[in-house]
């Protein structure tokens, strides 16, 4: 939103650095701060910098949208910007790392023993143990998972903690 009468200055005027250009009736601004970059766009004509206001819709996106803008705000402000919302955690990442990590191996016809061996555990199995072995069966849960994920539910990480299958309701 453009300023207006009696607003706070406008705290865009520190993006003396960004790189910005008019595409589609809409102005881009690039702004590099580390560690990451700012994309802005304005549908606003005119100056980019008199801005003082960030319109978000109140859509499925919401809150995502909220914290890029609070994100920014930071930014702006020389503040650390802090844990991104939907940000996987670390657990749940290396779980994804190793289900994908298995899925590969799987793709290259690697036995499932082997990929427990690799994967799951610090010494060799022996054959006549695999039969019983509790990292059979883990493995074979890996790669259900992996299944899921390679068939399209790593959809729903491009939306984390947001769900593809969440009802319109809640």
């Amino acid at each position: 939103m453009a300023a207006f009468a009696g607003a706070s200055q406008p705290v865009l005027r520190q993006l003396g650095t960004a790189q910005s250009w008019t595409e589609a009736e809409r102005v881009h601004v690039l702004w590099p701060p580390a560690p990451e970059t700012h994309h802005i766009i304005s549908n606003e004509p005119g100056d980019l910098l008199d801005i003082n206001a960030v319109v978000l819709p109140l859509d499925e996106n919401f809150e995502t949208r909220l914290d890029a803008a609070r994100r920014l705000w930071r930014a702006l402000n020389g503040r650390r910007l802090g844990t991104r919302y939907g940000s996987l955690p670390q657990q749940t990442r290396l779980r994804h790392i190793l289900n994908l990590r298995t899925f590969d191996g799987r793709h290259q016809r690697a036995p499932y023993r082997r990929l427990a061996e690799e994967l799951l555990s610090c010494e060799p199995i022996a054959a006549r143990d695999w039969r019983d072995h509790h990292l059979r069966h883990k493995v074979r849960a890996i790669l259900r998972r992996a299944d899921r994920l390679v068939a399209g539910g790593y959809r729903d990480l491009l939306l984390y903690p947001q769900s593809r299958h969440r009802s319109s309701e809640s």
